[in-house]
């Protein structure tokens, strides 16, 4: 069964306000599921219309809610996000000015945007998925491997390979596997099954029920040309293998075209605050060491996540660090550009980083201060 936010353009008073033709030209084509629900779309420009039980339906699917109605709806969801407007505002202005009407509210044009404008629509879901915060693991170029470049051929030999091992491990052979150009080079958004789930729900007359339904979880992947790097999420070890397999593969021609690329170190920590050096007139503008995880000498996994963690192990012994195993550390970064801090979370012996690592600048922070190094990184031709 398919699972349904309901977005937040489509409550009750901001149904009243949006053109009966938008609410149409959206859920008309699933006319036969809202009379099932005991919803008649022909009358929704009439006054007395429900709008309310409307809003109720859309927010509680059940097993004969379409498939493609839950895109549109999670769709409709990203549009509506200020964000997402400003977005189409700035790059998409021409299309904008095509589509909307001087009384056309924000619900109407987003609900246009999706119908007449649709891959802008996915390209800012996949923009936003790209750049959210996720734990990527690191690979390397073998010597020798070119990528191949992107086209349909190589997109769709990716997804004949990831597919069995989805239906294999009973999370639906079907997936949505898409490419992004960025500046530095190639992202790419892959939507798949997860397993299937058992949810105590109500439904519209208030009786609770037990509905099966399959979530959607979305991974990413970042190729840089220059160096030869990808950096792919992915929950467990073997999705990640998969996904080094796959796209070796897909784009070098080689299975094994990709390896493990020992990136990221917490070594820069041992010479204490001046690992968080910034400069103020860079991107990022300060950085603070808010959690150390290392394991001592005698083998004790110590935590510390309070205080001002550096005055606190000087004051313990100066030399401290250099004798002690460093697991894990989330490092807080003021970026010029954002009034909220963001953080990383590095870990060296699983080679992942946690955390908007694909921003340029938070990157360039990394390796200039070696918390991330470009050893065994090789040019790869584009």
């Amino acid at each position: 069964m398919p699972t349904i936010q309901r977005p937040r353009l489509l409550k009750t008073d901001v149904l009243r306000e949006m053109k009966p033709s938008s609410i149409a030209n959206l859920l008309s084509p699933h006319a036969d599921y809202f009379t099932s629900r005991g919803i008649d779309l022909t009358g929704v420009g009439e006054e007395g219309f429900d709008f309310s039980r409307l809003a109720l339906v859309l927010a509680s699917a059940n097993q004969l809610t379409p498939p493609v109605l839950v895109e549109h709806l999670d769709m409709l969801d990203l549009i509506s996000s200020d964000q997402c407007f400003l977005n189409f505002e700035n790059q998409y202005h021409e299309v904008l000015n095509r589509i909307k009407e001087a009384d056309d509210t924000p619900a109407d044009v987003a609900v246009k945007i999706l119908l007449e404008a649709p891959d802008l629509a996915y390209r800012e879901y996949d923009r936003q998925a790209v750049r959210a915060e996720r734990s990527m693991v690191s690979f390397r170029v073998r010597e020798g491997a070119r990528f191949m470049g992107v086209n349909e051929r190589r997109i769709d030999l990716f997804k004949e390979t990831v597919g069995p091992w989805f239906e294999e491990n009973s999370r639906s052979a079907t997936c949505r596997f898409s490419h992004l150009e960025e500046g530095d080079g190639h992202a790419f958004v892959i939507n798949h099954g997860d397993l299937l789930k058992r949810l105590g729900v109500l439904d519209a007359e208030g009786n609770q029920e037990s509905q099966v339904f399959r979530p959607e979880k979305i991974d990413i992947a970042h190729f840089h040309p220059l160096t030869g790097e990808w950096q792919v999420s992915g929950l467990g070890t073997k999705l990640q293998d998969l996904y080094r397999r796959a796209f070796g593969l897909a784009f070098y021609g080689s299975e094994t075209a990709l390896m493990p690329s020992k990136r990221y170190s917490l070594e820069p920590l041992r010479d204490g605050p001046e690992s968080m050096r910034c400069d103020i007139s860079s991107t990022v503008q300060h950085a603070e060491l808010k959690k150390l995880v290392f394991t001592t000498p005698d083998g004790q996994d110590i935590i510390i996540s309070k205080g001002m963690i550096f005055d606190g192990l000087n004051h313990m012994n100066p030399r401290f660090l250099h004798h002690v195993h460093l697991k894990e550390a989330t490092i807080s970064l003021k970026l010029a550009n954002r009034n909220r801090r963001v953080s990383v979370r590095i870990c060296p012996d699983r080679d992942t980083i946690i955390g908007n690592a694909a921003d340029p600048a938070i990157d360039a922070w990394l390796r200039e201060r070696q918390f991330a190094n470009d050893d065994g990184r090789l040019l790869a031709s584009a």
